[in-house]
């Protein structure tokens, strides 16, 4: 058997397992259909390696296989499953992920009653994601991208009966449909101007600014972007496997991952090439300083997600589509493991997520806060972790960029920040005095702390493991002064100084007695009541309005009963003269008609 072929054969067999697994049929022999379902996830994972190791064997990056399904004969367009770098590194890491998250759900959701349905739920999302990446044209990454958005709401919208939930997954699916707006445009401009959707070889001519800014505005949403990223912390409301998985390696990622795809595009307008740079700096730097006034664990994970998206859109506009790739693979594993240690302690506690109401449960929970620790660690950047290797790349480039000084120092600052508010996080929850409520058990189980254990090793291991493996195909710049190449971690430490500076001043200060205001970061600067109130409180207004002035006074009673009475009226001005038997009428009556009759005779 060739090289291809087996590449192709291997490649299919990971999208058969997981179909089958979400089959009726999956789960007849066996009294544990989430335990058959977590096995199917598992073998998913081991059938992906092997495309993997042929991928990386070859030693060629560039390389890339496409598995023919069908073919569009009315817009000649065949869909294949795209087999090269990006898919074969990107869907082992979601499978790992996605079975790690599904053998926590086992223990976390274990009194659900509709527990086989939520795995389904979860394995088709990852199906869909996995359809995404190794989309060989747009139309094709158009179904993908439309079915992990359907899956989000359904998911996010698990536990319906809750009011905050419904209002989550609506905010979810209409921020998505506005970001659909953007790939539709894209591929209606590409279809009516008889240029191909295949984005396999994108040497394209000059794009005009339509196509480039609608990719920009489809990516922006689907990956929480400011402007579009209310969404992303109110998502939030899912169960923690379903944030888990949201904020690891499919929805967010979606968006970075079209950018990377289609960054031929992107960088046929210089224009647009500075608009991701400013957006993802200004996300980046936005939701960093959300992160640090929220009290939320759950929320401040959503915001280091939304921030760590804003530095990958910022390295696509720094044209290096490899490093951002990169980085999607390191944020998926600590990511993923920094909500299911948020789910496990939050579990432990009663559902308490506010960190204030914790403190010094790294006794009690020794493994989960270890792993919480490793987490933040590789978030900020810590050498030799799996953060490091990305993210420090990506601040080396910045420096030696030729770009504005003002996205570089947004950028660097909300790096700082990122330092701030983990350090924050740790602090109120594993460390300080203990302020929980009630003495509740905390216990600590192997179908919890597994799969936790087993990310924090991928967090550890799987940057030097990569980046040896995934050889970029522009040679970075590797010379630099030292000041530059300390300047990642510099700032890492100064944000950590100055964290640990305030939390030990602000311990000394007495309890505030005024009733006092939360600050404006701690309410998204006022974007969710300015939007998603104001506005549509001012056009309801303003349609009331409208409909009573309209519709009421005019409609019904201008031209209605007043027309009508007033009408009635001069009819009866004018005939009541000719009821009181007055000649000079007769008399002018008969003038005009005899004058008329002359007239027209």
């Amino acid at each position: 058997m060739s090289h291809t072929t087996l590449l192709q054969t291997f490649s299919a067999i990971p999208f058969l397992i997981l179909l089958l697994a979400t089959l009726p049929l999956a789960h007849k022999t066996n009294n544990t259909p989430a335990k058959s379902k977590t096995m199917m996830a598992k073998l998913a994972f081991f059938t992906s390696l092997p495309p993997l190791f042929l991928v990386v064997l070859n030693n060629s990056p560039a390389l890339s296989h496409h598995l023919s399904l069908f073919h569009l004969e009315s817009l000649n367009l065949p869909i294949t499953l795209k087999i090269d770098t990006y898919s074969t590194f990107f869907i082992p890491t979601a499978l790992f992920i996605t079975w790690s998250i599904m053998e926590f759900s086992k223990s976390y959701m274990d009194s659900d009653p509709k527990i086989t349905s939520f795995f389904n739920h979860l394995l088709v999302f990852i199906l869909m994601m996995m359809i995404l990446v190794s989309a060989s044209n747009l139309f094709h990454l158009f179904i993908g991208w439309e079915g992990v958005g359907i899956m989000s709401y359904l998911l996010i919208n698990w536990w319906s009966f809750r009011a905050n939930a419904n209002k989550a997954a609506l905010q979810a699916i209409i921020y998505n449909r506005l970001s659909d707006i953007g790939i539709l445009t894209t591929l209606t401009w590409m279809t009516t101007h008889n240029l191909t959707l295949d984005i396999t070889n994108l040497s394209p001519p000059n794009y005009p600014l339509i196509p480039a800014a609608a990719i920009i505005l489809a990516a922006a949403g689907k990956s929480a972007q400011i402007g579009l990223h209310p969404w992303l912390p109110a998502a939030m409301e899912g169960p923690t496997p379903v944030s888990a998985l949201l904020h690891s390696s499919t929805m967010v990622v979606a968006g970075v991952f079209l950018l990377i795809r289609t960054s031929p595009i992107i960088y046929s307008s210089q224009t647009t090439t500075t608009a991701c740079l400013i957006l993802g700096a200004i996300t980046s730097l936005f939701a960093a300083a959300c992160a640090f006034a929220q009290n939320d664990m759950k929320k401040i994970i959503a915001f280091s997600t939304s921030s760590q998206l804003g530095l990958m859109v910022t390295t696509i506009g720094l044209k290096q589509p490899e490093l951002a790739f990169l980085h999607i693979l390191m944020h998926a594993f600590f990511k993923a493991m920094l909500f299911l240690c948020a789910g496990s302690i939050i579990h432990s506690l009663n559902n308490e997520q506010d960190f204030r109401k914790m403190g010094n449960l790294k006794k009690a929970m020794p493994i989960t806060t270890s792993c919480l620790t490793i987490g933040v660690l590789a978030l900020t950047g810590t050498p030799f972790l799996s953060g490091f290797y990305s993210k420090d790349a990506i601040i080396e480039s910045l420096n030696t960029s030729h770009i504005n000084a003002w996205a570089l120092a947004i950028t660097l600052l909300a790096t700082s920040f990122t330092a701030i508010y983990s350090l924050r996080m740790v602090y109120f929850t594993l460390l300080n005095t203990n302020r929980l409520a009630t003495t509740s058990p905390m216990n600590e189980t192997p179908k919890t702390t597994n799969p936790i254990l087993r990310l924090a090793i991928g967090s550890v291991i799987t940057g030097l493991l990569t980046l040896n493996f995934m050889l970029p195909t522009h040679t970075p710049q590797l010379t630099m002064p030292t000041t530059i190449k300390l300047m990642a971690l510099t700032i890492t430490a100064i944000g950590m100084l100055t964290a640990m500076a305030l939390t030990l001043t602000t311990d000394k200060f007495p309890p505030s007695t005024k009733d006092t205001q939360p600050p404006p970061l701690t309410k998204l600067m006022f974007f969710n009541p300015i939007i998603h109130h104001l506005f549509s409180s001012t056009t309801l207004h303003i349609s009331q309005k409208l409909s009573t002035h309209l519709t009421d006074q005019l409609w019904y009673e201008t031209l209605g009963p007043k027309t009508t009475a007033s009408l009635q009226t001069m009819m009866t001005k004018t005939l009541t003269p000719y009821h009181k038997a007055k000649m000079k009428k007769y008399l002018k009556t008969f003038l005009w008609a005899i004058t008329i009759t002359l007239l027209l005779w």
